[in-house]
């Protein structure tokens, strides 16, 4: 892959006069959760007035005694959240152009390693940009909009972002997702405004894995950049292993693992197309001869299997689409009690659930199955593409767990 250079943006902040800053005062225990590092105010009766304010203004939020805690953006049309911060303290104005700078430097390394060019460039609140997340797909960007608050700055974002990179407009999709998608489908378009293809396929490239992405296929375009830091971990540790990849997806834990060594990986999932993509990132990264598909249920395929696997992986999505769907808290009992079989004596269990909903105790549950799980500290991490920030556990987008049999 050649060598990244960035281009430099034809975007620049714009030199409009300072205009006075709107205060909205807040109750006492929100004030607490806007202190400890929160960046969403959740609206109640101690909230201040809303009138006059539109989607996108930027105000001061202050506490009873009017003291200034944290600039934000005005969010309308959310049910419950009315703010969401982008700066830690007062009276601050809102400049996106600056802060996509700030975020696209803190990954120059990445971006200039070669080998990697499918990453997260905004990561909405850890990048202090509430509500949107940008992804470079190789040639592509992806810019997912998810609150109404970001809403007037969005072409601005998506133009430096593309600019920066030196992506054209009519390689970039602008997708909105205000609600979940099981009630109303995603909208989505091209910057230019040229027409959405869905069916549009590009080659990415991750660690060096190449892989098939679908920039206008929906949310799901075919890799999840959040996950590279767990395939980098396991790419580490998984030679001559064999592998099952539960909820396999396009197969990349399976394709990556192969690239690095591993003797054999099997891919199971529901999804035909799905299973269709991931055979085709096996034949390019030219590992299909040791990757076998199985088009079925988990839960099924672990019943039913006797074999024994040296790395199982479990990352099962927010919500499937098959059968009953999945609830994490209803099915994952059960798949636990039916992968421990299928994993080797020195064997290691990944395990993933979504951080969106109720809270489930993977942990617990991976207990409750025989495993002990590794120290968080050994297992894998988020990358610097996906930065956390302090009080704020809904920026972190899943737990992840590694386990063992009980000793």
């Amino acid at each position: 892959m050649a060598q990244y250079t960035p281009i430099a943006p034809s975007l620049t902040t714009a030199n409009a006069p300072h205009s006075p800053m709107r205060h909205l005062c807040i109750g006492r225990q929100s004030a607490a959760f806007i202190s400890r590092g929160h960046p969403w105010l959740r609206k109640d009766r101690f909230t201040g007035s809303l009138a006059g304010l539109d989607n996108g203004d930027v105000v001061t939020l202050c506490d009873e005694q009017r003291r200034p805690l944290a600039s934000a953006l005005i969010d309308r049309e959310h049910p419950t959240i009315c703010a969401r911060v982008f700066h830690r303290q007062g009276d601050r104005d809102f400049d996106p152009v600056a802060a996509c700078t700030r975020a696209l430097q803190q990954r120059t390394k990445l971006l200039s390693q070669g080998d990697t060019n499918c990453l997260r460039l905004i990561h909405g609140e850890g990048d202090y940009l509430p509500g949107i997340r940008v992804e470079r797909l190789g040639p592509a960007l992806h810019v997912v909009v998810m609150s109404c608050c970001i809403r007037p700055y969005v072409e601005r974002i998506a133009s430096y972002c593309a600019d920066y990179c030196g992506i054209p407009g009519h390689q970039v999709v602008i997708r909105e997702h205000l609600d979940d998608q099981r009630r109303k489908p995603t909208r989505a378009r091209m910057l230019d405004g040229s027409p959405l293809d869905p069916d549009w396929q590009v080659p990415g490239q991750e660690l060096g894995v190449p892989v098939c992405v679908q920039p206008a296929a929906g949310l799901a375009t075919g890799i999840y950049v959040d996950q590279r830091g767990t395939r980098r971990w396991l790419a580490q540790r998984c030679a001559g292993g064999r592998v099952l990849n539960l909820f396999a997806y396009t197969g990349l834990f399976s394709t990556s693992m192969l690239v690095a060594g591993a003797a054999q990986a099997v891919s199971v999932d529901l999804s035909a197309p799905a299973l269709a993509l991931a055979q085709e990132n096996a034949r390019i990264a030219q590992v299909a001869e040791r990757h076998q598909v199985i088009h079925g249920d988990c839960l099924s395929f672990c019943q039913e299997n006797g074999e024994q696997y040296d790395w199982i992986i479990c990352d099962p999505p927010t919500a499937a689409q098959g059968g009953r769907g999945w609830v994490a808290r209803r099915d994952y009992p059960k798949l636990l009690q039916a992968m421990v079989p299928l994993l080797s004596p020195q064997g290691y269990m990944l395990a993933c659930v979504n951080t969106l909903g109720k809270p489930y105790d993977l942990g617990r549950a991976l207990g409750a199955a025989g495993l002990q799980t590794l120290a968080p500290e050994r297992a894998p991490q988020l990358e610097e593409d996906i930065p956390q920030r302090k009080g704020f556990h809904e920026g972190r987008p899943y737990q992840l767990f590694v386990a063992q049999h009980a000793s």
